[in-house]
């Protein structure tokens, strides 16, 4: 590349000291160098601090405050970042060394792309491969129309929100983005604490911008037994919240055909909230979910979750 525009990294912690150290030094082994690393510690209270205070690249800066969650985290630290382009690195996960370099490589050379994600292996806690990303959202991804760039890259051209209705298929640490585009489109939401990724790209997709996707693997992510789970009743809430505030934001754009691509999102966040009200022993609230599921669409799966609920409930497990 012949020339070297400076990127912002920001990195959101949260007692993960015993993990952070590895997502870190994925950083510093990027082939590409000219970059800035912002930690952002979310109010932690195990050794995340001593260890930061300890790292002695001047690239990386660090922060503290008491816990606010995600968002608040991402726009305090983007607005201290300098970067013309701007990457997401969660503090469990690890970044391919050529990362930053195959992605800004596609950014420098169309200047019609705002934003890069890329391929991505997900692994259990044990470090056992189970899947590739863009094989586990092949439905989503087939909803999308492209355009080839390169052997390896392409634009989409249409289908995005269609897509990501179905399965948020960009994993967020996969992302690189213009800078300019994260001033148009505004701030994370603070008032969600699960799904403001999805959220975001509905309204970057709301708003015209224009995504390219890599299949090259670009990051390694890691799913821990003590993650946030999609099957309790306050993660489910959050994602149906974050639903609730894509439709706000079709209306808000006056995209109100948008509105019936997130009713099998609706209807599946519901299925959930079944599941969870069973796992919690809430008999009212899997019926309460149940008919709220049959507000976008009957499906079988409705019942047979709500029946499998029941007898649960019934039998005392």
């Amino acid at each position: 590349m012949s020339i070297t525009p400076f990127v912002s990294i920001l990195l959101p912690t949260y007692n993960r000291v015993h993990l952070l150290p590895r997502a870190v030094e994925s950083v510093l082994q990027q082939t590409y160098k000219n970059w800035e690393l912002i930690i952002w510690d979310d109010g932690s209270n195990d050794e995340t601090t001593d260890y930061c205070q300890r790292l002695s690249d001047q690239r990386i800066s660090y922060h503290s405050e008491e816990n606010h969650g995600m968002s608040y985290v991402l726009n305090h630290a983007i607005a201290l970042s300098k970067g013309k382009y701007l990457a997401f690195l969660d503090d469990d996960d690890e970044w391919a060394e050529n990362k930053l370099e195959v992605q800004l490589a596609l950014l420098e050379s169309y200047n019609d792309i705002d934003m890069v994600f890329g391929n991505f292996e997900n692994y259990y806690e044990n470090k056992k491969l189970f899947g590739f990303g863009f094989d586990q959202t092949a439905r989503a991804m087939r909803a999308l129309k492209t355009n080839a760039i390169g052997s390896h890259a392409a634009i989409i051209t249409d289908g995005f929100l269609e897509g990501l209705a179905m399965d948020n298929f960009i994993a967020f640490d996969s992302v690189i983005i213009r800078r300019y585009v994260l001033d148009s489109i505004g701030s994370f939401n603070e008032r969600l604490r699960n799904g403001m990724d999805l959220e975001y790209w509905w309204r970057f997709g709301l708003a015209g911008c224009s995504a390219a996707f890599s299949d090259k693997v670009v990051l390694k992510r890691f799913k821990y037994a003590n993650s946030l789970s999609g099957r309790n009743t306050v993660s489910v809430r959050e994602h149906i919240k974050a639903l609730d505030s894509c439709a706000y934001y079709s209306r808000k754009f006056h995209r109100k055909d948008t509105l019936d691509y997130l009713h099998p999102a609706y209807r599946n966040a519901w299925q959930n909230m079944i599941t969870a009200c069973a796992m919690a022993n809430d008999k009212p609230g899997m019926w309460a979910a149940f008919r709220q599921s049959l507000k976008y669409g009957f499906r079988p799966g409705s019942v047979r979750l709500l029946l499998e609920g029941l007898l649960a409930h019934k039998g005392g497990r």
